[in-house]
């Protein structure tokens, strides 16, 4: 481990603690998250050329976000199912979703928004009945920017 990022130090961010908040989704689904990802920005490179100028150039194109995947424990809350079942009839229902990442103290260290999101996808967990793992349900969102706060 490079100097100064030892365990418990203030500046080693090795493990991850976070928070996730969807506003006007019931109960307590906001707190009951194991797993976001899908946090990503990219921009298209578009390439061009002068004239004759033997070189293609590149220049910024347009930039897109990746969907998001929220990942939780389902606990019988079906907050997700309820916004994906709005979405399948016809009700667009975008949200800002905000993602803070968290020191294990609790201090928050950054907070992502990510903007106009709405369930593209939503999975049931998977039933094994010889498995000892919890049921972990997932939704997809589609977003159309992350800023920061």
């Amino acid at each position: 481990m490079p100097l100064g990022l030892e365990l418990g130090s203030d500046n080693y961010y090795g493990s991850y603690y976070f928070r996730v908040s969807i506003p006007d989704v019931a109960g307590d689904i906001n707190q009951t998250f194991t797993k976001v990802s899908g946090v990503v920005s990219e921009t298209e490179p578009m390439e061009f050329k002068h004239g004759t100028d033997p070189y293609i150039r590149k220049t910024v194109g347009r930039t897109k976000y990746e969907d998001l995947a929220l990942e939780r424990i389902y606990n019988g809350n079906d907050g997700f199912y309820t916004w994906r079942l709005e979405i399948e009839a016809g009700n667009l229902t975008r949200k800002d979703i905000k993602i803070e990442m968290m020191k294990a103290n609790g201090d928050v260290i950054r907070t992502m928004i990510c903007r106009s999101a709405w369930p593209s996808k939503w999975q049931l967990p998977e039933m094994d009945s010889s498995s000892t793992s919890p049921a972990s349900e997932v939704i997809t969102l589609s977003v159309e920017k992350v800023t920061n706060e």
